[in-house]
């Protein structure tokens, strides 16, 4: 019975080391998992661009989780899709043979922030931002110690963490 009672002690107490470095990377995962499809939808929105011949945009959803929001706080989730030539930072109807949005993300963990420099983030049909100029796109965690990893994105259309 002793023996039981110093193994389960032990225990107890490796169980008390590891929690707190597995909370750590899970924590990580989800930061770098978040980091890179958000990388990943703003180079595919540019690859859609060039593509399409078209305007795509890459924003922050709205309620509906369809169209962009118009806010800077992307932490609901985001939305690309292909930009309506006659309103400006809005999302095109799609169709049936070229659906619109392209893709739509839900909203990211709550251990997380995802906040933009702009409300939308546009690549024309040569891949570049336009006379917009370079955007951010910050993703932080809110646990202490947490690192923010930011995405540029040139005005060439360049995407860079």
């Amino acid at each position: 019975m002793v023996e039981l009672l110093i193994v389960m002690l032990v225990g107890g107490i490796l169980a008390l080391v590891a929690v707190p470095s597995l909370r750590e990377a899970l924590n990580n995962t989800r930061h770098t998992s978040a980091t890179s499809l958000l990388q990943g939808d703003l180079n595919a929105a540019r690859a859609e661009a060039i593509k399409r011949n078209a305007r795509v945009l890459v924003c922050g959803r709205n309620g509906g989780g369809t169209d962009c929001a118009g806010v800077t706080n992307w932490s609901v989730g985001w939305v690309v899709c292909i930009e309506d030539g006659a309103v400006a930072n809005t999302c095109r109807l799609g169709t049936l043979t070229e659906p619109n949005p392209i893709s739509v993300r839900p909203a990211v963990d709550s251990s997380l922030t995802v906040t933009a420099s702009a409300n939308t983030i546009r690549f024309n049909a040569n891949s570049t931002q336009g006379a917009g100029g370079a955007q951010t796109v910050a993703v932080a965690g809110t646990w202490a110690g947490a690192p923010t990893r930011t995405l540029t994105v040139a005005a060439t259309g360049n995407v860079s963490k």
